[in-house]
Order: C-alpha cells, then structure tokens, then sequence
C-alpha cells in the first residue's frame, strides 16, 4: 500500500516519502497513447495470469469507472467485461445513470443494474443512525455485489481508483478500496481526465465533478479542500521527494499531509499478532 515516512532534513524540516505497493498498472505520463497501451497490457496480462474469464467493473457513470471500462474492452473484448450499475434511489442523479447506460450501449457490453437502496434500509433497521458509516455502507455493498458475480464467474474485481484517490485514501475501506487490480493506480486524477479525451469520452462526462455519491450533493474537491490540479501537484511533488520545491502554499500541502497520514490505515496490510513460539 502506499506508505509515508516521515523525516527530518538538516534545516529541521519535516520532509516525506512515499512509494505505492498496490498491484496497479505502473507507467510514465509521456503520451497518452502509450499510457492506454501499458494499462491495457496490464490488465489482458493479470486476467490471463491468474486464469480469470475476464473482469467485473462497478459503472457509476463517472470518470474514472468510464476510463477503466473503456480499457477493459480494449484489452479482452466485450464478451470478457462485465459492468454493474449500482445507483442508491434518489441519491444516485440521473446523468449518472444516464452516462452508465450510454456508455454500456457503445461498448456493447453485459451490464445489470441493481438499486441498493432497498438492502440499505433494510440492514439499517438494525443498526444505529450514523452520516459516514451509512456512507460507507453504500460503497461496501457495491463491492460486495462484484465479488459475488466474481466468485459465481470466475473474474477479477477490476477497481476505479485512481492514484489520486489512492495517495489521500479518499476512498472507502473494504468498499471501493477492494479490488483485484487498479488498472488507473498509477495516474493521477488530472491523467485520467486527459486518458478519457484520448479514448473519446465525452468532454461533459470528463469535466464533471467527482464525487463518491455516498451521500447528498457530495463532491470530492469540496471534501478535500482543493481542486484535482493543485491536489496532483502536491501529490507528484511528494512522491519525487521534491516537496520543498513545490510551488504550492505551505497550508494546502498541510492540507493534503493530514489526508495521507489520518488515512495510513487504509494502505496497510492489517496488523498480525505474531507468536512467539516456545520450546
């Protein structure tokens, strides 16, 4: 997972590291068309190695399922992507839905949707009232939907995160932060966005707004503090180490570290209690 250490230079400033461990598609933004190359020799690689029939994808409608989507089909055909729509009731804006369907038509591809909302309300008569654990719950329902078509089919779980969302754990532990492979793990937010002109995508889709949809009028950079672009800046500085040089004001690099170091627990392996064996 990606991992943050913390170290003191010779002025006594705190400067930090970083490496990512996640199983992503690793590549160098030169041009986009050897980025969709490297990412789609990813995955056709990882189906095959594994022995998998092929990828199962949560479709929101956004931008980064629609990119991952694009480049499954890409890599094993139409035959071999299966996409599931997932949409909460109310909560879900039809352009969402809208973007999905339109995008599971052009690539011709098996899709099925499903309203969580139901199950959602359901599982919360028994439990106690709570904003970001029922949030939570929404995403983690989703996996958990995947993971059944990928056990009864035999696929991989094909998870949209990017590295972005990785880096600052903006995403949801054991929910859209469980996947098999993170195809899109090594770009940021503002690749993906330029992947998606390059793959025809369209611009409305690619400009709109992020936002893991967990609850009312959610956006990602309103939560974050900070727009995508200033947010990869940040981001690529860190992880060349090159922090001190960014052009960045000290407060919206703070900004960014509490995201990483609050959210350290979600790129770890759980803890294990080793034994101590004695004779």
């Amino acid at each position: 997972m990606n991992s943050l250490t913390k170290k003191e230079n010779k002025n006594g400033d705190d400067t930090y590291t970083s490496s990512i461990s996640y199983k992503v598609a690793r590549s160098t933004p030169k041009n986009q068309k050897s980025i969709v190359k490297q990412v789609v020799d990813f995955i056709s690689k990882e189906v095959r190695q594994r022995k998998k029939g092929g990828v199962v994808i949560g479709l929101s409608g956004g931008l980064d399922s629609s990119v991952a989507a694009v480049l499954s089909v890409k890599a094993l055909g139409n035959k071999r992507v299966i996409a599931f729509i997932l949409p909460e009731g109310k909560l879900t804006p039809r352009t969402d839905l809208a973007n999905a369907q339109k995008l599971v038509n052009s690539l011709k591809i098996q899709a099925f949707t499903i309203d969580i909302v139901r199950s959602k309300i359901n599982l919360l008569k028994f439990l106690p009232r709570h904003r970001l654990a029922s949030g939570n719950l929404s995403s983690r329902l989703r996996m958990a939907i995947l993971y059944y078509c990928a056990n009864v089919n035999n696929l991989l779980v094909l998870g949209t995160s990017d590295k972005s969302e990785l880096m600052l754990g903006y995403f949801t532990k054991n929910g859209d932060g469980a996947a098999d492979i993170f195809p899109l793990g090594d770009l940021y937010k503002t690749d993906v966005r330029n992947l998606a002109l390059e793959l025809g995508l369209p611009e409305a889709l690619v400009n709109q707004p992020s936002s893991p949809r967990i609850w009312a009028k959610q956006t990602a950079e309103s939560e974050l503090g900070l727009p995508y672009d200033k947010i990869d800046d940040i981001l690529r500085a860190l992880e060349k180490n090159l922090l001190k040089d960014c052009s960045a004001n000290k407060s919206d690099i703070k900004k960014m570290m509490i995201w990483i170091n609050k959210t350290q627990h979600k790129r770890e392996f759980p803890p294990i209690c080793k034994i101590n064996q004695l004779l």
